[in-house]
């Protein structure tokens, strides 16, 4: 009932959002609202407000919602148009105001993600302490100071405050740090010229790579392996983080191997044959790979940021949250992704549920990406989404037209095909995860 319950609430919030946009803006425009409904189907709640008498419903279908604005194209035989509110009409509207009406939707669901991401950056979240996991003695970083165990600082003036911080300052510094100060036992040191190389590594390079959950059918659950088993090798090749494991199971794709684990403090090994490969074009095993939890508590520190900081940090997630998404969607058409990772409501619902039994500020970060993800994906110029219909105003700007009715009708069939076959794919998902236990 809980996760029923939340999952409505999730909905509405994101839902709701979406459709002001949309709203607001028709009204800033001057259009008239007819109706502005949360849920599709049989009204539950239905009232009337505003000098248009906008009608608000609530509906028993809670996947979605819509904004209904006058339009001549869209009016039944039987609805007759006041004279006066002929000008108001969705369709008599210039280029740009069409334009700006559909776009405020997913805009301000995006705003959304980046206010909610803000506000958790200034609150504060527990973050993974930058410190240093490894290094080898003859390499320049030990030589001038540097220990494993060291907790980075400062790099050139900028403070490091996480892993992620640390992360993006090297991959961002192509030269030596001039002045890096870290941290050991509660003191303070610092050391000049430091080029950081590979050599370094980081936390949690070397932790015990851990099996969180097998997925029914794969390869992993053929072979035997087991939640909590630990990784320790490939082929004699020891293993020292997820990235490194994940590149050698892939390497070693259609081929024979063999696989060093520990399970309960016993050391076994575990011959992959590469018959077991043949059927699986996606090179996974069906595992989901992590670390001890206890270990990684032990290197959580809580980091609160400035407005500035949060305002910078929340635009550069909401960037890169851009690109993951549509990477992965391309990718679901070319057939680098699984169709088996999307996820419909049932996924939505359980995700929403496990994040407001966690807390409220958990809860509310899973509904800024909710906010974000439903924001970019509508911006997706697919036919019947509101990137379909930005798309046909960009078309109709650069030829200076429309879309005839017959070429409109065409695209909206492909769009609801397209749409069509994703919801159904999400949804089977959905059912095998979560009603079938697959």
């Amino acid at each position: 009932m809980t996760t029923f319950l939340v999952f409505i609430l999730t909905i509405s919030i994101v839902v709701g959002i979406h459709e002001f946009g949309h709203f607001q803006m028709a009204r800033w425009c001057n259009v008239k609202v007819l109706k502005f409904s949360i849920g599709f189907g049989k009204p539950l709640f239905t009232f009337r407000l505003g000098k248009d008498q906008t009608t608000f419903v609530i509906s028993s279908i809670p996947l979605g919602g819509y904004v209904k604005l006058l339009d001549e194209n869209n009016t039944e035989p039987s609805e007759r148009i006041k004279k006066t509110d002929i000008k108001r009409a969705f369709n008599r509207q210039s280029l740009i105001k069409r334009f700006l009406i559909v776009a405020a939707g997913p805009l301000i669901n995006i705003i959304l993600g980046i206010f909610i991401f803000c506000f958790i950056y200034m609150h504060g979240s527990l973050q993974i302490k930058p410190s240093i996991s490894d290094l080898p003695l003859s390499s320049e970083a030990y030589q001038k100071g540097l220990r494993a165990g060291d907790e980075i600082v400062l790099l050139d003036g900028v403070e490091i405050k996480s892993l992620e911080d640390l992360d993006i300052a090297v991959k961002s510094h192509n030269q030596a740090f001039q002045d890096v100060h870290f941290k050991r036992e509660g003191q303070l040191f610092h050391i000049k010229n430091l080029l950081w190389t590979d050599e370094i590594k980081i936390f949690p390079y070397g932790l015990p790579i851990l099996i969180q959950s097998i997925e029914a059918g794969s390869i992993a659950e053929k072979i035997g392996l087991r939640v909590r088993d630990q990784i320790i090798m490939v082929d004699q090749v020891p293993i020292k983080n997820i990235q490194d494991l994940i590149a050698i199971i892939q390497n070693h794709w259609l081929k024979s191997y063999d696989l060093t684990i520990k399970r309960e403090n016993i050391i076994q090994y575990i011959h992959i044959d590469k018959e077991l490969f043949e059927s699986k074009v996606d090179k996974k095993i069906g595992v989901t790979l992590g670390y001890d939890e206890d270990v990684i508590k032990a290197h959580l520190a809580e980091v609160k940021r400035t407005f500035e900081d949060s305002i910078k940090k929340s635009f550069v997630q909401t960037y890169t949250f851009f690109n993951l998404t549509l990477t992965t969607f391309m990718n679901l058409f070319i057939q680098k992704a699984d169709l088996k990772d999307l996820g419909g409501p049932l996924a939505i619902a359980h995700m929403a549920s496990s994040s407001f039994l966690e807390g409220i500020f958990p809860y509310i970060q899973f509904i800024g990406l909710i906010s974000l993800n439903i924001g970019i994906l509508n911006l997706l110029p697919i036919p019947l989404l509101d990137g379909g219909h930005l798309a046909f105003y960009l078309f109709e700007f650069v030829i200076g037209k429309p879309l005839s009715n017959k070429k409109m009708m065409i695209s909206q069939r492909v769009g609801m095909l397209i749409l069509g076959l994703l919801t159904a794919i999400a949804l089977y998902n959905d059912a095998c995860r979560y009603l079938l236990g697959s």
